[in-house]
């Protein structure tokens, strides 16, 4: 098992320009927002098959025989969402990564063999205390809380792309869990052994305004965040 905290914990946090969608309703675009998201410099290291594989001794066997055509790497950033002075709140957020090897043919483009966390849900109306099991491990994440909310929750991110080349992270706020704090993202990433790689890295979001009422950004990334060397 592969801890998400300790290479990504350790990345230079950048501050993110968000650059609003054009809206036909708004007499003049609203302006660029700051301060509201950061992103930490993605961190990669190579990993054996078995730590690729998390533990599971059948698939670490299965990895390990393909070493010499598939090198497993870890990718892990954070991401961190923050409040606004004049309340104006995240209701969603994505985080997308296209992996790319220039020059290979479709079926040898780098994969995300696995990604963290996979699902996180709360309650939609709690009536006792919620606790969020923060499983810091290369596995999914999860969420208990006491009964009496009628068992029903809403999904808060959502990892998706396992086994495709464009996995993704999407984030709904509710109205008892706003999009505030850090979030550690981590992607296992199976490339063909020795072939140069990248990851292409966007992030968007969708503010509530109070006058123009729900409108899309979408992340202005330098080229250190924009643009991951896998290889």
């Amino acid at each position: 098992m592969i801890p998400l905290d300790h290479p990504a914990g350790t990345a230079t946090p950048h501050d993110l320009t968000l650059l609003p969608a054009l809206l036909l309703q708004a007499p003049a675009p609203p302006p660029p927002l700051t301060g509201r998201i950061s992103l930490g410099t993605p961190v990669v290291r190579p990993l054996t098959g078995a730590q690729a594989a998390g533990g599971d001794g059948d698939w670490g066997a299965f990895l390990e025989s393909e070493a010499d055509r598939y090198d497993y790497l870890l990718l892990s950033l954070v991401c961190s969402f923050r409040p606004s002075a004049d309340g104006a709140p995240f209701t969603d957020a994505g985080i997308g990564i296209r992996l790319e090897a220039p020059g290979l043919p479709a079926d040898r483009q780098p994969i995300a063999w696995s990604l963290s966390p996979k699902r996180r849900a709360v309650p939609v109306a709690p009536s006792g205390s919620l606790t969020l099991t923060a499983n810091l491990m290369l596995v999914d994440a999860g969420v208990e809380y006491t009964p009496g909310g009628g068992g029903q929750e809403k999904l808060f991110v959502v990892g998706m792309g396992e086994r495709d080349s464009d996995p993704e992270w999407r984030f709904t706020a509710t109205p008892d869990t706003p999009l505030v704090g850090d979030e550690a993202l981590a992607l296992i990433v199976r490339t063909p052994a020795g072939a140069p790689a990248h990851a292409l890295v966007t992030v968007a979001a969708t503010v509530r305004q109070r006058r123009l009422g729900l409108i899309p950004y979408r992340a202005e990334l330098p080229p250190a965040l924009r643009t991951v060397t896998l290889r």
